[in-house]
């Protein structure tokens, strides 16, 4: 709000309005925009969200903003002191990204939570309860600053000159906050970071969004507002001790920004505060606090239930079972079409899909120059001899090819901001017409070599770059021909696309499938992209943040279907193409524990979600490099390159072993049945990050301390019980996987991560990266059966329980 005011040595306050209009208006403060009841269009910089009841968005320092609403509104706006958080933060070019409308995030919940017990305490800001509201304050602090702040390292895409964040920057942001009272100029600033006036001047209205005088009269405003309201000083004595250069400076500042002069705002104001209104009218006021005492009623704070640390008790009853989908078995990404030549992949493919069960091998670049194709070739005289040894080698070995056709690129990263790699497609198709002489040539191919019931089990995608939206069209069209001639041949070929990231909006991805839905073919399956990175823009400069939600997975996959529902979109299928914590392959948590519970909770809480959870990527050996020399190298693999099983593995291992039959999902297990009085149970001990791991680049992390960048590192004991039972005896089998059994990265740590291994060094590292085995029994008693297990942080188990009879 544009006549909010925090006091000194205030970190934040907030107040409500049931104004239906606001003017676009800037401040200094970092402002978290509330709505407590109705529907609100709220205009930040260049982009309007329609906000519903319990959304929020957090405006950064100087954005202008402005709303307004047709109907009833209660809003509550929170005003949050920038250079106090600065201060905090020691960080002095602070931007938080943090909108409800187009983001899901568990953490949206965490903030929820705290606002409410704050707008409880309204009635208590001016007595002793100000303690507990300043510790709340904080506590909301800490919220945002773990999970919105941009960091430096979160830029991902790299414009022309990386200047938003860098030294110049603070140094002139630094400067006119340290000598806004003094009668500083444009020229100064120039002489002293050695810069032309006018160079300087396009630097700070693009990096700052205003004029070096607009931003150095908002500070100075922003001082002398303080004066205003909370002293005695003359007008004259405000304006020069804030560094105007008279009356007139000040009045002419003071009234560009609040459209009334300092000694009218300061009659009008000082008049409010004493008679402590908040509005135009003791009406108002009177409606403002019956409308939230009537919040309050509604939404009363609950004490929180403190559960004992580390318990959780699970009832099953295993009468109640259903079939379910394994979406986690079906296919897992290798690499370049290529890449499947060599003996080394084709060995970790065979691990893959003889332990793990896998049925599709996704690849892609299958026109690329390795291949030598020649798909150009004007005659239509084409080469598929290369291509067809991938192929030879999957239909031998009875695994299916699910082909990526798109053009991709070929990307290794070593972190979000860091490529190894970055090359786009060797080839490609110079027309539409030589596209569309090509596949024809390409599917009476295998059709001929494989045969048409071979051909139909494949899978085919069409990849889209979501980043380019310019190539929309073009996209539709390539898909539709190519849906076009695939059918031709086989109606049964499932052909889809477009590896979507819900990331990137939901605006975005409903504007792409109300686009889609419109044309005359419709995918068979929609593809989705899942890394756990939320792109934003602030003021045309663009940057990719780490998402801190420990439900990403999950969120995005809702999310898109709730776009689908809301759109009409019929789909058979969604197929999570591609999915990881990382798109790092130079990340040590790719190696470690946590990367098998990680899999573990998303595969668990995307039954149901997803039809195919294509993990990236299956081995290690993806990621060769020059650098890629150490026996692990933070590859995103389930198997290292030396065909060691890494944790990842056996999270999969474990999850094959479930039973037909779902008896209950939960936060750290599921639990399920084969129908014949045996049960199997998959469950782990995930440990989020915490606020360290996002503020490092991720090929920067240090093994030895991988434990302080969870939220915490406490065990948990899991109580199960399971009803109607036979009874009798059960033998308990529980396989784990934790720091000291089974687990490569910690193998490696006790031989104080030598590199330069030998044949029997790997040999003996495949014999002890295996899941250490427990036996128990347990009896069932009046068709009960109770057993526990206790988990390590980011141990991961497998429970068999097996009746004897």
């Amino acid at each position: 709000m544009q006549d909010f005011i925090l006091k000194n040595g205030e970190i934040m306050d907030f107040d409500f309005y049931i104004h239906t209009y606001e003017p676009l208006h800037f401040h200094q403060d970092i402002e978290l925009f509330y709505v407590v009841e109705g529907s609100v269009s709220l205009t930040v910089g260049d982009e309007t969200f329609s906000m519903q009841q319990d959304d929020f968005i957090i405006i950064n320092a100087n954005k202008k903003h402005g709303y307004s609403s047709e109907g009833e509104v209660l809003i509550s706006c929170f005003h949050i002191n920038y250079q106090m958080l600065s201060i905090l933060l020691q960080n002095n070019f602070i931007l938080i990204w943090c909108n409800s409308v187009i983001d899901k995030n568990e953490a949206y919940m965490d903030v929820r939570r705290i606002i409410k017990q704050i707008l409880n305490q309204y009635f208590d800001k001016k007595s002793r309860g100000i303690v507990y509201l300043n510790s709340l304050y904080y506590e909301l602090l800490h919220i945002i600053n773990s999970n919105f702040l941009i960091n430096v390292e979160d830029k991902r895409f790299n414009s022309e000159k990386k200047e938003r964040l860098d030294n110049r920057l603070n140094d002139i942001v630094n400067y006119m906050r340290a000598n806004y009272n003094r009668p500083i100029s444009l020229n100064d600033l120039a002489d002293k970071l050695y810069l032309s006036n006018s160079y300087l001047s396009k630097y700070i209205k693009k990096q700052l969004g205003m004029s070096f005088v607009d931003y150095l009269n908002n500070e100075r405003l922003h001082h002398a507002m303080e004066e205003l309201l909370y002293s005695d000083h003359s007008i004259t004595r405000i304006a020069l001790d804030n560094g105007f250069a008279n009356t007139a400076a000040f009045n002419k500042a003071f009234k560009e920004a609040y459209h009334t002069t300092p000694s009218q705002y300061q009659a009008k104001k000082k008049d409010k505060l004493k008679k402590k209104a908040k509005d135009v009218s003791e009406s108002k006021k009177k409606l403002i606090e019956k409308r939230i005492h009537e919040f309050y009623d509604r939404n009363p704070v609950k004490p929180e239930v403190v559960a004992e640390q580390g318990d959780h008790y699970i009832i099953v009853d295993s009468a109640k079972g259903e079939a379910y989908q394994q979406n986690w078995n079906r296919m897992v990404n290798i690499g370049e079409a290529a890449s499947l030549l060599r003996s080394d992949i084709q060995e970790h493919i065979l691990i893959l899909k003889n332990d793990l069960h896998f049925t599709y091998i996704r690849f892609w670049d299958i026109w690329g120059k390795d291949m030598y194709i020649d798909i150009n070739n004007p005659e239509g005289d084409y080469n598929f001899d290369i291509i067809s040894r991938v192929f030879d080698f999957l239909v031998a070995n009875q695994m299916k090819p699910y082909l990526e056709i798109g053009l991709k690129p070929r990307k290794l990263l070593r972190s979000v901001n860091n490529m190894l790699i970055n090359e786009k497609s060797s080839v490609g198709f110079e027309n539409k017409a030589e596209f569309k002489r090509f596949m024809p040539a390409f599917m009476s191919y295998v059709m001929n070599r494989y045969g048409i019931k071979e051909v139909e089990t494949w899978v085919f995608e069409f990849w889209k770059d979501e980043e380019d939206n310019k190539s929309a069209s073009f996209y539709y069209e390539l898909f539709d021909m190519t849906y076009d001639i695939i059918k031709s041949f086989s109606h049964k070929i499932k052909f889809g696309g477009a590896g979507l990231s819900v990331r990137f909006g939901m605006k975005n991805f409903y504007e792409i499938l109300e686009s889609w839905g419109k044309r005359k073919n419709h995918p068979d399956f929609l593809s989705f992209y899942l890394y756990p990175y939320v792109p934003g823009d602030e003021e045309g400069e663009k940057f990719t943040k780490h998402s801190t939600d420990s439900k990403f997975v999950k969120n995005q996959l809702v999310m898109a279907r709730q776009v689908l529902e809301e759109i009409k979109f019929s789909v058979q299928e969604i197929h999570v193409t591609e999915w990881n914590v990382t798109v790092s392959q130079r990340n040590s948590m790719n190696d470690s524990c946590f990367k098998g519970a990680y899999i573990m909770k998303n595969v668990i809480e995307s039954i149901g979600l997803a039809d195919v959870m294509g993990y990236w990527v299956g081995s290690d050996s993806f990621g060769d490099f020059y650098d890629s020399k150490s026996l692990l190298n933070g590859g995103g693999g389930l198997i290292s390159k030396d065909g060691i099983r890494k944790p990842a593995f056996y999270a999969l291992d474990f999850l094959n072993q479930m039973g037909e039959l779902l008896l209950r999902k939960d936060e750290n297990c599921m639990v399920t049945t084969n129908g014949h009085y045996d049960y199997y149970i998959a469950c782990h001990n995930y440990k989020h990050f915490n606020y360290q791991y996002y503020m490092k680049a991720e090929d920067e992390l240090d093994i030895r301390k991988q434990h302080r960048m969870f939220v915490d590192n406490e065990r948990v004991k899991l109580n199960f019980q399971i009803n109607n039972v036979k009874n009798g005896t059960y033998r308990v089998i529980i396989h784990t996987i934790n720091k000291e059994h089974g687990s490569v990265q910690d193998e490696w740590m006790n031989m104080d991560f030598y590199e330069h291994m030998n044949q029997k060094d790997i040999d003996y590292l495949k014999k002890v990266c295996t899941p250490r085995i427990f036996m128990k029994t347990s009896v069932a008693k009046e068709g009960l059966l109770n057993l526990e297990t206790i988990l390590e942080p980011n141990e991961i188990q497998l429970l068999q329980i097996v009746y004897q009879y």
